[in-house]
């Protein structure tokens, strides 16, 4: 009898403990959901356009779908807590108390998760104008030591810092306080154990199931419901930091996995990309094509130099955005007397994603510090030009180590592959930054390549890669620059970019343009093709809700020696891409070479037949001027872009496709994948 009385005694207690925790998860959902709730308030009125759009249905719903993303993960942390408080019921005493300790703990835990991966995502916003992804991961790679110094020099990083912590002790007093309530108010249980275990049980985990799914219905919230809009302004107040950092993480995992390409779906990739079946012969060749016989070619192949600038934002070209101020600097000479192609959009919106794509020909960036990195791919760009009898040098001014690039890049066929490290060798007067060193000092080296050439020797294929427009924005020591008259238009868009972004900015554009001039008045003029485009625009920069092609617009501009120039007229407002550089240096710059037939030759008449009139950008397929934006699979109704690249609303129409660039990334995939098995293949034993 005794023992009995312990016994429910020990219940009673133990159900007190859960009962406690149960209020406990209550509270933490109510702090959480108003610290996602203000941050959503701040991520608007900071990053938005309050006035346009505050009263709009799709803001209510993005507001509505993120407080279900809220309460559906906080619950979702939250439960193991309530199952272990549950659990300890029928358990001593001791157990009991140690499951209402765990749960304080791990609901102080959450809160302080919340608190700092809320600003987190806030900032991420700000600069890159999208929640935490896949390139937060992706990016780690660099290190603390480049991360942390580039991090903090955006704007007001020391106020945001002071907001997390002003935050978390406000929010941790009132947990506390409240607890403290708790445990007061809940001391005895005085219902019976049917009446306990069905109302005080039963129907709360039925509840939380309910509300973590964020759904009755047989669809739980999952990443489509992340996209309640077409203004992306509205769509990154859906998910708080949790939940992106979540997605953002599941995203970079699967971009690390390589599978099977089998070859059914590399023929329906084909025929959906191509228009028509692939013939029955092997399959990875059809995705070749050459370029034409050329006498002038054979007998006299020019240098080719690619220049990848870091940030080279086209918006800042322009006087609708720069106001008075000339951002092009020594390179302003050189887009009005060539060809210049402002129209124009990059593979992504990161170094990694646009480097890979455009000199490789994959969406698999990781590949190069992955277990992949020493497979050669027949996709590679340097490996065309060293078929065609060409030298092949990267110059980079960051530092070699950075992704592995230096020895990835040599084994997708550069010959030779000149980082900071080599650059502060050859020139020691060059200081470096967390990043490398300085872009005058990557110029000098090229234009030193191309003057020791004799004649005889092998044309040269260079690329380059900038990093001086990067975070954290070091101007070099020995340059100075006066942008001290900065228009207020210009002023205005510096959302979390600080000023001296815009001098470094300019200081790479005098670099390239000086390189370009030096070329123009040497022996090299009539040898040497050069192009330059941005490796993705420039970050953290404030745009209206039609001018999102701007935010991820970069230029491209060509040079051509007289006798290589076509003979009829270029249309250089034609929209274009990063998968249309390297086909039209291939047909420029080299005769009967075979290459990857993914881009068109933009120095040729545009036909409606051809199968590349589109651009591409991660996150936009460009047909037939109008832009249709990614959303995860599938792609929103086309908005009509207007002669200076800006978004028209148009009528939502369903059977609205955007063609055959929808699945040219998923081509892209194939083929990195294609290639990763045939080369395991023919390493594997017999």
């Amino acid at each position: 009898m005794a023992k009995d009385n312990r016994n429910q005694i020990s219940n009673a207690v133990n159900s007190v403990a859960y009962l406690r925790a149960l209020c406990s998860l209550g509270v933490l959902i109510l702090l959480c959901c108003t610290v996602f709730f203000f941050t959503r308030l701040g991520t608007w009125f900071t990053y938005a356009q309050p006035n346009q759009l505050a009263d709009s249905h799709e803001f209510w719903q993005a507001m509505w779908t993120g407080f279900q993303f809220d309460v559906a993960i906080i619950i979702r942390l939250g439960a193991v807590g309530i199952l272990a408080s549950i659990l300890c019921i029928p358990l001593p005493v001791a157990i009991a108390n140690f499951s209402w300790t765990l749960n304080r703990y791990l609901g102080g835990l959450i809160l302080l998760m919340v608190i700092w991966l809320a600003m987190i995502n806030f900032t991420y916003i700000g600069f890159f104008n999208r929640p935490i992804d896949s390139f937060a991961f992706s990016g780690m790679n660099y290190g603390a030591q480049t991360i942390w110094p580039t991090v903090s020099s955006l704007n007001a990083f020391e106020l945001r810092l002071l907001i997390c912590v002003v935050a978390t002790l406000v929010m941790f007093w009132l947990y506390i306080k409240i607890g403290k309530k708790i445990t007061l108010s809940i001391r005895t249980v005085t219902m019976g154990r049917v009446y306990f275990m069905s109302l005080a049980v039963i129907l709360p985990l039925l509840l939380m199931a309910v509300l973590s799914r964020g759904s009755l219905s047989t669809s739980q919230l999952s990443p489509t419901h992340l996209v309640v809009s077409s203004e992306t302004a509205i769509n990154n107040l859906v998910p708080n930091g949790i939940v992106a950092i979540y997605y953002g993480y599941q995203d970079f995992r699967r971009s690390t996995n390589i599978e099977h390409a089998s070859d059914q779906s590399g023929r329906e990739l084909f025929e959906a990309f191509f228009g028509s079946p692939a013939a029955d012969s092997d399959l990875f060749p059809q995705f070749f094509t050459h370029t034409e016989h050329s006498a002038l070619l054979e007998k006299n192949p020019p240098h080719v130099v690619l220049n990848l600038v870091e940030s080279m934002a086209e918006a800042l070209l322009k006087p609708t955005f720069s106001g008075e101020i000339n951002l092009a600097g020594e390179l302003r000479q050189h887009l009005e007397t060539d060809y210049y192609f402002p129209r124009f959009l990059p593979a992504h919106d990161d170094t990694q994603k646009s480097l890979m794509s455009l000199l490789v020909n994959t969406e698999h960036s990781s590949i190069s510090h992955a277990a992949y990195q020493h497979i050669p791919l027949q996709t590679s760009v340097a490996r065309v030009f060293k078929k065609a009898g060409y030298k092949t040098l990267f110059v980079y001014s960051g530092f070699e180590e950075l992704s592995n690039r230096s020895e990835y890049f040599k084994t997708q066929g550069f010959d030779e592959f000149i980082g900071a490290q080599r650059l502060t060798e050859l020139y020691p007067g060059m200081h470096n930054t967390i990043w490398g060193g300085e872009d005058k000092f990557l110029f000098d080296e090229v234009y030193k390549q191309l003057s020791n050439t004799q004649k005889g020797d092998k044309p040269l294929f260079i690329v380059t890669l900038t990093v001086t427009n990067h975070p954290p924005y070091k101007l070099p020591l020995e340059h100075s620059l006066d942008l001290t008259d900065i228009p207020q238009r210009l002023m205005s868009r510096l959302q979390d970019l600080p000023e001296k972004s815009l001098d470094t900015y300019l200081y790479t554009n005098d670099q390239l343009g000086r390189f370009i001039s030096k070329i123009k008045a040497s022996h090299l003029k009539e040898t040497t093709i050069i192009a330059a485009t941005g490796d993705h625009a420039v970050r953290g920069m404030y745009f209206n809700t039609d001018e999102r092609l701007h935010e991820i617009s970069v230029p491209l501009y060509l040079y051509l020696p007289r006798n290589y120039q076509p003979s009829g007229v270029v249309d250089t407002q034609q929209i274009a891409s990063h998968k249309d550089i390297m086909p039209t240096l291939y047909n420029n710059a080299l005769s009967e070479a075979s290459y990857l037939n993914m881009g068109r030759d933009l120095l040729d008449p545009i036909t409606k037949q051809s199968i590349h009139n589109f651009a591409y950008h991660a996150d936009y397929v460009l047909a037939d001027n109008k832009a249709y934006r990614k959303n995860w699979t599938t792609f929103l109704p086309g908005q009509l872009v207007t002669a200076d690249f800006k978004l028209t609303k148009m009528p939502m129409i369903e059977t609205d496709e955007p063609g055959n660039g929808v699945v040219y990334s998923q081509v892209l995939d194939w083929l990195t994948r294609f290639q990763m098995q045939q080369s395991q293949a023919e390493r594997s034993p017999e």
